[in-house]
């Protein structure tokens, strides 16, 4: 007999090793897939591909601010402002401005943490993108944090208007942490 038709347990139920094996690789294909609206978690496997490191999936997340019928951005408290948690950490930021005013700017909303608008999940690096389609417009480069050296508070810019792709109507965005 071979070692994989030995008989194991598996949650209450016999199988043999090769039935096992084929039930688990079942579960983390169908696990692997897994996303919530404006959050994805990719598996391990395909994280190592895109440049992350060990010790977890990447975790994105992505939306898009839409500009009003001025050809605006709403700014803090408008539906361009974004409350993003990322795992055990968050970012919040809004996108604000007209024209070549154009910008994006930390937010502190009431009931959240004050003068920290950004926290990278534990073990992680993160970046922000700005996207036409699928063509990255923007990228901010893995930030530090905090972000501006000294406190993540509201308001501070950190894409201003000289780094702000102009031109373009509403605006995609994404968010990509990587293991560090």
């Amino acid at each position: 007999m071979d070692a994989r038709d030995d008989r194991v347990d598996v949650g209450g139920e016999t199988h043999t090793r090769r039935e096992a094996l084929r039930k688990a690789a079942v579960i983390g294909a169908a696990a692997g897939a897994a996303s919530i609206t404006g959050i994805s978690i990719v598996p391990g496997v395909a994280q190592a591909a895109s440049g992350g490191g060990g010790g977890g999936p990447q975790i994105t997340a992505n939306g898009t601010a839409d500009k009003n019928g001025f050809g605006c951005f709403s700014g803090a408290g408008g539906d361009d402002q974004f409350l993003v948690t990322l795992g055990d950490g968050w970012w919040h930021f809004y996108f604000q401005g007209c024209g070549l005013t154009e910008s994006v700017a930390l937010a502190d909303p009431p009931g959240g943490p004050s003068a920290n608008a950004y926290e990278p999940p534990t073990g992680y690096k993160c970046k922000m993108q700005l996207l036409q389609g699928m063509t990255v417009v923007y990228d901010t480069g893995y930030v530090s944090n905090p972000i501006n050296g000294i406190a993540d508070t509201g308001g501070y810019v950190f894409i201003g208007t000289g780094d702000y792709p102009n031109g373009y109507g509403d605006m995609d965005w994404q968010i990509i942490c990587d293991p560090i």
